[in-house]
């Protein structure tokens, strides 16, 4: 078996070498003499039969090959000392990373006060889990967690998962039809509004794998889709058309009165979210999450819904 030349100690050294400006800088970071280093640089340019540092000046400059093999190398000795710390991390029985896929009627900033919980309660172990927080919709989170790019998903019941998953049940969440109060759903008699006649403004399913869902929209209503319900309030307060917006997240427009419910004979029923996961053995990032998630979300759920409470009573400025 040929030896690989290219080692990640002589990555290292090039490394030091580039950062420092110098041989002898680089020798007294990395503990070594600065003889030792000279060697591992002239040793690698005859095996890889490239010269790596240009010697015709006062000091030594790396060539051109010589920056690519340091560039190229910084990323491979992240990978590795990444790749130390993940074997760590799963001796003890930590995941490297982990996913949870949200939808996004709830805003990933509502997730952060239980991802510093995480932080602190994992600390004091060593570990450190890398945590990413995926904004999903409609039937974007099951297609996450089915496609492997979530652990956990977070979302509204739309599609029937496999044996292989399980779901929790973490309540409902009020959406409200909404417009500008200048839009022309306003004007004439309540009874005679049709929704269908307007232009709907819709969050695009972020769905890869399984096929998109569109809700609450007519099959010849002209539409307007973005890509967040950020966005999604923009244009609805832009009077660019209608809309269903969670209650809790339409709230502040609601009260300052650039959004104003419209009045339909029946309310719209809650949606329900659940909480999925596989059925398989789990680190103990996942199970964390599993066991505080559906407490937490009780709590948020109450508080959504005394924001929603609240934007209903105040006066819409119209």
């Amino acid at each position: 078996m040929i030896q690989q030349p290219l080692t990640l100690d002589a990555l290292r050294v090039l490394e030091t070498i580039a950062r420092r400006g110098s041989f002898a800088a680089a020798a007294d970071e990395l503990h070594r003499v600065t003889s030792a280093v000279s060697y591992t640089v002239q040793k690698l340019e005859e095996d890889l039969d490239i010269v790596l540092f240009d010697r015709s000046g006062h000091r030594a400059k790396l060539t051109v090959a010589g920056k690519l093999l340091v560039e190229r190398g910084r990323d491979l000795l992240a990978a590795s000392a990444q790749l130390v710390e993940d074997a760590r991390a799963v001796a003890c029985g930590w995941e490297p990373r982990l996913t949870i896929a949200l939808d996004q009627v709830y805003p990933e900033q509502l997730l952060l006060p239980l991802v510093k919980k995480f932080y602190d309660e994992q600390a004091p172990t060593g570990a450190n889990t890398n945590v990413r927080i995926s904004a999903e919709v409609l039937v974007g989170a099951w297609d996450a967690l089915e496609s492997g790019r979530a652990d956990i998903a977070i979302g509204s019941e739309l599609v029937a998962l496999p044996n292989t998953f399980r779901k929790v049940a973490l309540g409902g969440v009020e959406f409200i039809y909404v417009a500008a109060p200048s839009h022309a759903v306003f004007q004439g008699d309540n009874a005679l509004i049709n929704l269908l006649d307007h232009r709907a403004i819709v969050v695009a399913d972020t769905a890869r794998q399984r096929a998109p869902r569109t809700v609450r929209v007519g099959t010849q209503q002209p539409t307007l889709t973005v890509s967040s319900f950020t966005a999604k309030i923009a244009a609805l307060e832009a009077g660019l058309g209608i809309g269903t917006v969670p209650a809790a997240l339409a709230s502040t427009a609601l009260t300052r009165g650039s959004l104003k419910r419209i009045p339909l004979p029946v309310a719209i029923d809650q949606v329900e979210l659940f909480l999925a996961s596989r059925v398989e053995p789990r680190g103990r990032a996942e199970n964390w999450f599993l066991e505080q998630l559906p407490p937490f979300f009780k709590v948020l759920a109450a508080e959504c819904e005394e924001v929603g409470r609240r934007s209903e009573a105040a006066p819409a400025l119209i």
